[in-house]
Formats: structure tokens, sequence, C-alpha cells
């Protein structure tokens, strides 16, 4: 009893200790929570956005959630976030714990920071630039992928399908071409397989419980949040990784490089000739792999998707793309990235695609060398940042009637493209999405060839599928049951 009574005003003390060091530094506020537990009900995945909207309101482009002893910062609002991410970028330090780390092995780029980051992000731009990643040449190979796309659309009919798995396999299958040196058929039943299982996980609410953020949970009984289950699928994506890179090291030739794999193996073999140790491993590799093929394939997959719903719902949008694609590309081919100067309107489309989809309405967890001052209050070392995209994309100061699908806000008074570095959708600074130039690249290319070649309206006798999407890692359509008329 009397250890009980000890430990208790222990605890209280360190709270106490705690809550007052807070006060003094003065944190970004945060709204009431339970005694002890904090915040731990504030932010549900069904009301997430809603919720972070209205906490922005209150409190402006900073504010807290307590969690138990975890401190959460959420930083938004487009100056503030500049401040933190570029003019004050070297306050970031190591990322701290997030379950995607688990899932990755704690390898890859995305969920690594410090000198093995800087390493392998600087060597993926190095060798994917090499093989035309972010350059015009690349677009012969996003063309060949929308000649399937579209065919596959065709062979509908004009019937009603959900297109959204043949969008998924159509972009992985641009990003398969760079790192895997090829395309997989879009019936192929291990491209489907990885889709699956990447799609369930950038729609999982794991993202959103305390698992995400507290790895002691895992050793908890049974599977609760449904980590073990996603684990255990991740692993078989490891599984088909590795035989895609036993096949590779086979047939490799350091006198012919086909993809990223072999750019890999040939680095690979002269760290293995240079030194003892080094951090081109294997499992960096299959980590690495994955993140590509799960980046490339999900965010833009998804920008896609949400632009065809948002075309169903503005007819009017849908046929003055097609007017300006008529009026610019010679019938009987795809429109190209040589025609993108003279096609602002569809240029704009997709800005605001990317603006009000808002694939990833906050990025991943980031963490501070040190306590930093930003907008008067202070941020300790200890806490663990969020940027909030979501309130960067729908500011209304910077986006007037944000929640309006408008790309004319997008348009100067002399019809040119304009305001859309001002857009969060890649966030910015050093941690800015390496896929940034291909996935505008790809959403151009797709959205102006399907609507070239198709009339995209909703299921006959049934209302609009809904604008509120499904929010997981990523924010995603609920559905987008359509039906494409051919047009020639």
């Amino acid at each position: 009893m009397d250890f009980y009574i000890i430990l208790m005003t222990v605890i209280g003390v360190l709270l106490l200790i705690k809550l007052i060091s807070r006060e003094r530094k003065k944190v970004p506020p945060n709204p009431p929570g339970i005694p002890l537990l904090g915040n731990i009900n504030t932010l549900r995945p069904e009301t997430m956005l809603s919720t972070m909207r209205k906490l922005h309101k209150q409190y402006g482009d900073l504010f807290s959630i307590n969690i138990i002893n975890q401190h959460l910062i959420f930083v938004g609002g487009y100056k503030t976030t500049y401040e933190l991410l570029v003019k004050k970028a070297d306050v970031l330090g190591d990322k701290p714990y997030f379950f995607t780390q688990e899932l990755l092995r704690n390898a890859g780029v995305f969920s690594t920071s410090g000198p093995l980051w800087k390493e392998h992000r600087t060597f993926c731009l190095i060798s994917l630039r090499s093989l035309g990643f972010g350059k015009r040449n690349i677009q012969t190979r996003i063309i060949e992928e929308i000649e399937y796309f579209l065919a596959e659309v065709e062979n509908h009919h004009g019937d009603p399908f959900d297109i959204q798995d043949l969008v998924s396999k159509s972009i992985a299958n641009v990003i398969s071409a760079l790192v895997f040196g090829k395309r997989f058929e879009l019936s192929d039943p291990t491209s489907a397989e990885m889709c699956n299982i990447l799609n369930a996980f950038f729609r999982s609410t794991i993202f959103h419980s305390p698992i995400y953020i507290f790895p002691f949970l895992k050793h908890l009984p049974g599977d609760l949040f449904g980590s073990k289950k996603l684990i255990q699928k991740f692993d078989r994506i490891f599984d088909i990784m590795c035989k895609i890179l036993d096949e590779h090291r086979s047939t490799f030739d350091e006198n012919n490089i086909r993809d990223f794999i072999d750019c890999y193996l040939k680095e690979q073999k002269k760290k293995n000739e240079a030194y003892k140790e080094h951090t081109f491993s294997d499992k960096q590799l299959i980590s690495t792999l994955i993140e590509f093929f799960s980046a490339g394939l999900e965010t833009t997959s998804t920008a896609i998707k949400w632009g065809i719903l948002y075309l169903m719902h503005n007819q009017e949008i849908q046929k003055r793309m097609r007017k300006e694609i008529e009026n610019t590309v010679v019938s009987g081919r795809l429109p190209t990235l040589e025609d993108k100067p003279k096609l602002p309107y569809c240029q704009a489309v997709c800005f605001e695609v990317l603006r009000l989809g808002n694939v990833t309405p906050t990025t991943a967890p980031h963490a501070l060398k040190h306590d930093v001052t930003l907008n008067g209050f202070v941020i300790p070392k200890e806490a663990t940042l969020f940027i909030d995209l979501d309130s960067i994309n729908m500011d209304p100061e910077m986006f007037p009637d944000p929640f309006s699908f408008n790309p004319e806000r997008f348009l100067s008074q002399d019809g040119k493209v304009t305001g859309t570095e001002k857009i969060g959708a890649f966030s910015m600074g050093r941690r800015v999405c390496m896929g940034e130039s291909l996935a505008k690249m790809e959403l151009f290319l797709f959205m102006t060839s399907l609507i070239q070649r198709f009339e995209i309206h909703n299921e006959a006798g049934k209302p609009l599928p809904s604008l509120e999407g499904t929010l997981g890692f990523t924010y995603t359509p609920q559905s987008l049951a359509a039906s494409y008329k051919k047009i020639y």
C-alpha cells in the first residue's frame, strides 16, 4: 500500500513538473482533455479532418494534442509551414517512431532520417533521373500505359464500372517500368495482389490509432488495432520483392543498366569492393522498392480518381477541357507534354484536383533537434510534429471559397496558369515528395487523354457518388462508379 502511494505521488509530481514546464515554455494551445489520458479521444478517423479544421479555426496555425505523455503539435497554414520546413529546416531532427517504420523494417527512405536518409535519398534521385524520372522522355512510358488504360476503359462499352482498380494498376505500371524494368499485364495476379495490399494499407485507420505513435502497444494480446494483420500482408510484399530481386541479380550486367534495381546492384557491388561495412543492403533496397511502388501508386492514382469524380460532378468543366484539347491536339493522337503550354485550362483543372483532392491531409511525423520558437509559441524538442497540408489547401485567404471546385482560381486574367506554388499537396522543404514532377506529368497526361476520348457520366438513374472521402494514410473517394461514352 505504501509503495502504491509513493508511486502515485511520484507520477503526480512528474506530471505537475511537466505541466509547469510546458506552461513556462508556452507551447501551442490544446483542447480540453481527460485527466492523465489527455486528448486521446479527440482525433477520430471518421471526423479527423473536420476536427482539425475546427481546431485551426479556434487556435490558429499551431495547436497541440496531448495523448498520455506524448505531445503532438500540428503545424498548418502556408506561411507558418514555410517558416518551419524551409526557413528553419535545420531544426528538423531524426524521425520519431511511427508504425510505418515497423512495416518497412526500419529501412528505406521515407521512414528513415539522418545520414542514412541523406545518402539514400541522394542516390535515389540521381539514379531515377538517369532513368528519365522527372524528365520529358519518361512520357513515352506514361503514354504507352495510357493506351492500355484507354483500351481497357473502352472494353466496358459504356457500361458503368468502378474505375479505381484500373487506375491503380495503370499507375503502378509506370513506376514498375522505372524500378523493375517492366510493366505488368493489367490482369496480372501479382500486380493485383500488391495493389490490393497497398490500397488496404493506405486506407487503414491504424494511422489514427494510438499504436501509430506508441510502439509498446504492439505487444498487447490479440490484434486490437489490426497492426499484426497489416505486418503479415507487408511480409507478403517483401516476399514478392525478394523474388523480383533474385531474378534481377541472376541477369545483372553492370554494363547494361535496365532499371533502378540494376542501379542499386551496381552501387552495392562498388560498396562491397571498397568498404567492409556500408548501408547498401538488400533489406534497404527492398524497403526502398516498396516505398517507390506504394508512393508511386497511391498519391497519383488517388489524385486521378478525385479528378474523375470532380468532373462527373462538373460536366461544364469537363466539356471546357475537351474543347480546349480538340482545339489544340491533332485528332487521332493523345495529348503530350509538348501540348501543355497550349492547354492552360486543363492544367488548371489538374492543379485544382491536387488542391481540393487533398490526397495526403497530413504528413508523416517529424521531430526536432532542439526547442524551436514559432509564431510566439515554443515547440519543445520532445514533441512530435505533424504538418497539416489540409490547412494549406483549404486556406480561405489563399483560396477563396476553398470547398468549391474552381480551376479558374489558377488562371490569370490573360488565361495563363498562376498561383500553383501555394498548393500544399507535396509538402515543402527537404522532405518534399521525390515524385512530385512525375505525379504532375501522370495526372496531366491521364486526365487529358481520358477526357479527349470519353465523356464521363454517373450511372443512369443513380445519384452522383459522394464527394466525401475515406481517411486513412491518404484521403480517397468512397466510390467511383461511372459510365464512359467513347467519343471517337
